[in-house]
Order: structure tokens, then C-alpha cells, then sequence
């Protein structure tokens, strides 16, 4: 099984353009992903901490719509998370976050049985950063990346970040535990400030236990970085409604065409070919083009993906 995990936040979206009115949506980018891999039909389980409030029973009704696994979440009287987002093309943040339900994750208990389980942990975004459950969440990894794969994708919030020093120290440390890395161009600005991805990406993986690196950068494409490959990626042509969780939606693909070509261990994906990687990234990429298509952060099935007849630019 699939484990996601991270915060869970109620996103306001504006209903257009230029629009003072918005739309709640259920977000968050690991629970993004976790929607993402239930809607293709892979066993994903949501780990979290949910208000008991009637933002966080539309969470979870959300969750469960999507096949996602709830089991594991830990409930509280604490109020949800709640995110506003600028426009719709290219969104800026704004949370509140404030002794919240998902923030304040401060233990974690998995039996036995479900820690046998787990073929891969993923950890994202915000969820990273906010003490006190980023150290929950570190300790997590720590302790999972013994069993399972990690993947961890920064998903770089600026606001959030109270010291930005700190933030990169965190983040070579997860270089040193996570076996898939996948960032944006955003975020590798973020980190990396005017440098080569393709000079900074390849000594990552030289000097850590990384198997691969995902670096997407909208519609301009994505690149794969292995020890063996680069492999880019054109994005396919859409008619953009909006841009929020396409990147959340691409990871879940990945994941998901891992798991089903029953790929997901380590000496698997270290002897992929480049054919392999191409399939999988074509999937993910078409993936994300489709989930730009629709308001919000819509996740494909994997019946829609491989019958889409979208053309790469």
C-alpha cells in the first residue's frame, strides 16, 4: 500500500479571474496526491491529523469519494487549516494555519500490520515546515525509509518559511533519507537561487542514496534524473482552467504506474530502462495536463489518462 501524508486544508478558490468571490475546495498537497493515486485505483491510505469541525467531515467525505484509505487519521476538536489562493493561472498562497488540526501533529502510532504494508511514504509541502508536526513528520520519515520507499516533494510556500537557512539545512537532510525527490522550477529557485539544475540534480543523486529526481517546470515540460538518465519530458497541450495541484496529480501517475508495472522497490527502479521511464512520465504527464483542464485539483482516472488523445507541444 500507499501511504500520504501531510496537512489537509480547505483551499478558496476564486471563481474567476478577476473574481472577490470564492469556492471551497478541499486541498493540501499530499492529500492532492492522495486523491490522485485513489482515483487510478492504487490502495492509498491518508495520514493526518482532522478537524472535527464541518470543514474537516467534507475532508474526509472527500477522501473516502476518492478511494482513499481514513483509517489512520487522528481526529480533533482543533479547527482546519484554511488556504487562500490569488488566481487561478499563477496562484499565489496565503494560509492560516494557526494552532490547527493538521499543524499540530505531534505523535504517530502505526500497528505492525500496516507498517508491513507500506511499499511507499509520501511527505509534501507544508506540511514540512509548520512546527509542531514537521518534526512529527521528520521523525516519520526517519523511521519508515527502514521498511519503504520515501518520496518527498518540497513544494516550496516562501510565506510560510519563517527562516530560510533553517528550511535548506531540513531540506539536505531529506536529500540524505528520501529515495525520490520531485520539485519544481519554483522550488529549485527557491533552494538553488541561479544555478544548473542539470549540474546541482545529478550531484544529489551522486551523493546521497537518491534513486530519482523528478524536476517539472509547467508547460514547458519535466525532466527525469537518474544515476543512468536524463530524460525530458514534453507537457501536453490543454486548454488551462487552472494550475492548482497539477504537480500533486504528476506524482500520483508516477506512483501509480510504478506500482502496477510492479516497480515500486529499489533494485527495480535502478534497472528501469529509458523506455520504461519515458511510459511512466508520458502517463504523469498527461495526467497533470488533464487535472489543468478542470477547476481546482481534479484527479484523473487511469481509464481517462490512457484514452486521452492530447498532443505534446
Amino acid at each position: 500500500m500507499i501511504i500520504c501524508s501531510g496537512e489537509n486544508l480547505i483551499d478558496f478558490v476564486p471563481n474567476s479571474e478577476d473574481s472577490e468571490s470564492f469556492k471551497a475546495c478541499v486541498g493540501g498537497s499530499p492529500l492532492n496526491t492522495a486523491i490522485g493515486l485513489g482515483a487510478m485505483k492504487t490502495p492509498v491510505y491518508f495520514f493526518s491529523r482532522i478537524s472535527n469541525d464541518f470543514f474537516g467531515k467534507k475532508i474526509i467525505s472527500f477522501l473516502k469519494k476518492h478511494n482513499v484509505k481514513t483509517n489512520l487519521i487522528q481526529k480533533t476538536s482543533d479547527k482546519t487549516t484554511l488556504g487562500f489562493i490569488s488566481n487561478k493561472k499563477k496562484p499565489e498562497f496565503a494560509f492560516y494555519a494557526n494552532q490547527t488540526a493538521d499543524r499540530n501533529l505531534t505523535h504517530y502510532s502505526f500497528k505492525s500490520t500496516v507498517l508491513e504494508k507500506i511499499m511507499l511514504a509520501h511527505f509534501s509541502s507544508i506540511s514540512l515546515v509548520l512546527k509542531p508536526g514537521s518534526e512529527t513528520y521528520f521523525k516519520m520519515i526517519k523511521s519508515l525509509r527502514n521498511n519503504s520507499l520515501i518520496s518527498i516533494d518540497p513544494n516550496v510556500r516562501g510565506s510560510l518559511i519563517e527562516n530560510k537557512k533553517n528550511f535548506l539545512k531540513r531540506f539536505n537532510q531529506f536529500l540524505k533519507l528520501a529515495d525520490i525527490i520531485k520539485l519544481s522550477d519554483e522550488d529549485f529557485n527557491y533552494i538553488n537561487s541561479k544555478k544548473n539544475p542539470d549540474k546541482i540534480i545529478p550531484s544529489w543523486i551522486k551523493k546521497n542514496n537518491i534513486l530519482f529526481v523528478i524536476f517539472t517546470m509547467g508547460e514547458n515540460g519535466s525532466i527525469l534524473y537518474t544515476k543512468n538518465f536524463r530524460i525530458y519530458i514534453r507537457s501536453y497541450k490543454v486548454k488551462i482552467k487552472d494550475t492548482v495541484g497539477a504537480g500533486d496529480i504528476y506524482q500520483a501517475a508516477v506512483i501509480n504506474y510504478l506500482y502496477k508495472n510492479k516497480n515500486l522497490s529499489k533494485n527495480k527502479l535502478l534497472n528501469l530502462t529509458k523506455y520504461e521511464w519515458k511510459e511512466c512520465l508520458k502517463f504523469a504527464s498527461k495526467a497533470a495536463a488533464i487535472c489543468c483542464t478542470k477547476e481546482g485539483c481534479y484527479p484523473p482516472t487511469e481509464k481517462e489518462i490512457n484514452k486521452s488523445r492530447l498532443t505534446q507541444k
